[in-house]
């Protein structure tokens, strides 16, 4: 679960979560440097690719993740990615994230994954203040 709360000026930015057990660290981290650091809009963070790397010799990754540039990059610097083990769906997956992005107007976005997990249904009830 993992519930994460950023602030930006001592207000709510970001509050992320998700299950997972061993993977939710790197789920979480990599969900926040894909919206903060690589600049991506909240729903294309959740949705990225992922790998969860726990200290082996072995990264596990998702098909996606597999399929990116950067893999070339990180195996010349000694990674070494495996198919990360199929969960609670018949395609490997890691992690399930979901994300509540509080807007500069007082709205709230609220998301959840796509498709892993066959997909996931985030909404605000009531809005903010």
């Amino acid at each position: 679960m993992s519930p994460s709360i950023l602030l930006r000026d001592g207000k709510p930015f970001l509050v992320i979560g998700s299950p997972g057990g061993a993977t939710i660290i790197t789920t979480v981290l990599q969900t926040l440097l894909n919206r903060l650091d690589l600049g991506m809009s909240l729903p294309d963070a959740v949705a990225a690719p992922r790998a969860s790397q726990r200290n082996g010799a072995n990264t596990e990754a998702e098909p996606a993740f597999l399929d990116l540039p950067e893999r070339a990059q990180l195996e010349r610097l000694g990674q070494h990615f495996v198919l990360a083990p199929r969960a609670f769906t018949p395609a490997p997956e890691i992690g399930a994230v979901t994300a509540l992005e509080f807007q500069a107007d007082g709205r709230i976005q609220a998301v959840a994954e796509p498709t892993r997990r066959a997909g996931g249904s985030a909404m605000v009830v009531s809005p903010g203040p």
